[in-house]
């Protein structure tokens, strides 16, 4: 016991040890543990996308936010914890560096949609409840956070605000769940349509496949996140909670571009005379994913009779000799 009456290991005020967490050695080594792997992963990531990157898209934002936000926040907590920055700028601090990795995380499953879903309409659905989550449990949580840390209100709302805490959890937990889910559902539809694979179907039906592992991986972290909140380990579950995020951060950045640049579409020049994109013998796949109007389609089925389109190649009519323009679906970059 210090002379100042807290806990030599633990940290914790003898007069309120009743109602803290201990904090043992090895519970502090965890945490570290769960730091380091936080920082190195988000610090190679930055890396790679800086490195990679050739324009600077919603997926790229919302990688390089949710990396900086992981980052912040684990400082932040580490330099409360231990007590070398307990002001309240500190909480700030914290609660918006929560609040921009946890919302930029499901922005990044949002942005890469695209190379599963055919129609937009779903993607449409995912972003409002990407946006209503973020009111409606994000910055319900952040101000209510900074009004129960605040030395008037701290007694009143301390209870309130673990309650809340828990109860925001399960509601960005349900949301990446239900992405997660979406994920999955849709890969396995493509695993089943052998026109959608493109000419590279191995590699793609490979990336698909681990498309979906990835998800079940991701959900199943998120249930520890949930167990380890609910049992009441608070201390450990901010670090545990960064690691986590940057974990998922980081596969989900590897599959998702493994799996873009093995559709077809995902790579070309953009010319006049050659176009990359995704096709079908008769074209109608290039109508369901919305890039050629049914004219065109119609053009591009008289002209495309007897040939097959190939993935990344220029295809010329053997009929009136004009290049068939096929617009790619998936973007390049990021």
């Amino acid at each position: 016991m210090t002379a100042t009456g807290k806990d030599s290991v633990s940290g914790i005020d003898s007069a309120a040890a009743p109602n803290a967490e201990i904090v043992t050695l090895s519970t502090w080594m965890l945490a570290a543990a769960f730091l380091g792997i936080a920082f190195y992963l988000c610090a190679e990531l930055n890396v790679r996308l800086l490195i990679r990157a050739t324009r600077y898209s919603l997926y790229f934002w919302s990688c390089f936010l949710c990396s900086w936000g992981i980052i912040v926040h684990g400082i932040v907590i580490l330099l409360s914890d231990l007590e070398i920055w307990a002001s309240y700028y500190s909480i700030i601090f914290i609660e918006f560096s929560w609040f921009t990795f946890v919302v930029c995380q499901s922005l990044v499953l949002y942005s890469r949609l695209n190379l599963v879903l055919l129609t937009p309409r779903i993607a449409n659905y995912v972003l409002w409840m990407i946006i209503v989550n973020a009111v409606l449990f994000g910055l319900t949580t952040v101000v209510l956070g900074l009004v129960a840390r605040h030395s008037r209100f701290s007694t009143q709302l301390t209870h309130t605000n673990i309650t809340w805490d828990k109860i925001q959890l399960a509601a960005f937990t349900t949301q990446e769940t239900i992405i997660g889910v979406l994920y999955i559902r849709v890969t396995a539809s493509h695993l089943k349509d052998m026109t959608l694979l493109g000419s590279c179907r191995n590699t793609t039906r490979r990336n698909l496949r681990n498309l979906i592992a990835v998800n079940v991986f991701i959900i199943m972290l998120d249930a520890t996140v949930m167990v380890l909140c609910y049992t009441g380990f608070f201390f450990l579950q901010g670090f545990y909670k960064a690691a986590v995020y940057a974990i998922k951060l980081r596969t989900e950045f590897t599959i998702l571009n493994q799996l873009r640049l093995s559709l077809p579409g995902a790579t070309g020049e953009r010319s006049s005379d050659v176009m990359s994109g995704h096709a079908c013998r008769d074209g109608r796949c290039m109508l369901r994913r919305g890039t050629i109007s049914a004219h065109d389609w119609r053009e591009t089925d008289v002209e495309m009779n007897g040939i097959r389109v190939q993935r990344d190649i220029a295809v010329k009519s053997s009929r009136d000799g004009h290049t068939v323009r096929i617009v790619p679906g998936v973007g390049e970059g990021f």
